[in-house]
């Protein structure tokens, strides 16, 4: 798309919304979380393991991303959520007659929040009913 005067004023009014925030992007596998504690709160979207971005198969400077993956980051996920701090996740249950079953039954002990994403902008050969995209919480 295009940058245009509607971009500029949301972000702008991101940039206000966020200002005292403290971001932190890397590769979680690296990523000591210990200096978080209850007031924080962690969004982690990482790569969809059932979908078909370019940064799944280990291909383009990317490192690849697996079910082993998935566990690792849901661990992470599980010792915040026993440390009292509050977290997010994005991430996709079913995709073009696919199930991720390790996110589905992992998300269980937590909030599933179904989203009513519209990404027909995106991909003309995309359908909506074959995506479920979800926002899964642990508040």
């Amino acid at each position: 798309s295009s940058y245009n005067s509607n971009t500029e004023k949301n972000l702008r009014k991101l940039h206000e919304a966020t200002r005292g925030f403290e971001f932190h992007i890397g590769n979680f596998k690296q990523f000591d979380l210990g200096f978080m504690t209850p007031g924080d709160f962690l969004y982690a979207d990482p790569p969809y393991l059932i979908s078909c971005g370019s940064y799944n198969d280990g291909k383009r400077g990317f490192e690849g991303w697996s079910e082993g993956d998935d566990i690792a980051l849901f661990e992470k996920l599980d010792n915040l959520n026993q440390r009292g701090i509050s977290f997010a996740l994005s991430n996709v249950t079913h995709h073009k007659g696919k199930e991720n079953m390790t996110l589905i039954q992992w998300a269980r002990k937590y909030n599933v929040h179904f989203l009513n994403a519209d990404y027909s902008n995106s991909n003309y050969q995309a359908k909506e009913s074959e995506t479920v995209e979800v926002l899964i919480t642990n508040y």
